[in-house]
Parts: C-alpha cells; structure tokens; sequence
C-alpha cells in the first residue's frame, strides 16, 4: 500500500496527530456503522498528509465490505486486499492516498481491540464508532504508537 509507506522511515511521531474531517463525511461513516449492525462495519479514509504528517484531511469515506468470516463479523472485521488496493490507486490518480481506516464497535467501546491493533498500520488514523442498539453512539480516533505496542488518542476536528 504506497500511501502507507511512502510515510515509513520519517520522523513520524504520534503525539499530537489529528484528523479532519466534515461533518457531513462523519455523518455517513455513522450512518454506515447503523446500517450494519450487529456486524462491524468498515472503510477507508482518503485525503492528504499535512503538517510532516500530523494533520489528516479527510476528503471521502469509502464504505467497504466487511470480508472477515460471517460469524464472526459482530467483534471482526477484514478489507479484502483487492478491493483495497482499487480505491488505493483511485485515490491516487485523483491526488489523494489512505490516511485512515474507520470501523464500528457493535455494543463496544470505540476503542480499538488487541485484534484491531495486531492489524494496525503506523501513520494512519483509526476511527472507531461505538454502536449500541442499531445507534452510532461515541466516535474517537487513535493512533498506533511508534513501537506499535498501543494506541494512543488522536483528536479529530469536525469543520462544516
């Protein structure tokens, strides 16, 4: 995934990272997380890398299917590779790369798991949607710490 990499070998540090997002692209990744409940939901943040890398504009969410193994799906989730990949080079053409990936906890706190950060990429911005009943309740962002042993909370700025 060239977009992840392109950031690997800088000094990238995670403190003090943010992400920012508008409202109205908030609004679907909710409406995305209550549309597949009980299952986690899942999908790519595009935009760009600004301020040596801190700052995430997001510009889309791209909603993505869920791949992980059907009964499992309710505390899992998995983006086919392929399909991946095919927004990844999209993005690109239009100037763009991956800066994060978003995903709902169905009756869970929006803090990612141990399997969430098993699977965790450095420099990208993990948002998490608590869902509790079919409703999108607390929304956080984290990001991997450099010795990828844990999360550490990254601010998200919602603009209009």
């Amino acid at each position: 995934m060239d977009a992840d990499f392109a950031h690997f070998g800088t000094d990238f540090k995670p403190s003090g990272t943010k992400v920012v997002i508008t409202g109205s692209i908030m609004s679907e990744m909710r409406a995305h997380a209550r549309s597949s409940y009980p299952e986690e939901c899942c999908g790519l943040l595009l935009g760009n890398f600004e301020g040596d890398s801190k700052i995430k504009g997001v510009v889309e969410a791209r909603p993505m299917g869920n791949v992980f193994r059907k009964e499992e799906r309710y505390h899992r989730y998995t983006i086919d590779p392929k399909e991946f990949l095919t927004v990844e080079t999209e993005a690109e053409t239009k100037g763009f790369e991956v800066v994060g990936i978003y995903h709902s906890h169905p009756n869970a706190p929006a803090k990612p798991s141990e399997f969430d950060r098993e699977r965790a990429w450095p420099t990208l911005s993990y948002v998490v949607i608590e869902v509790r009943n079919a409703e999108p309740e607390d929304t956080r962002s984290w990001i991997l710490k450099e010795d990828r042993s844990d999360f550490e909370p990254e601010e998200i700025t919602v603009r209009k």
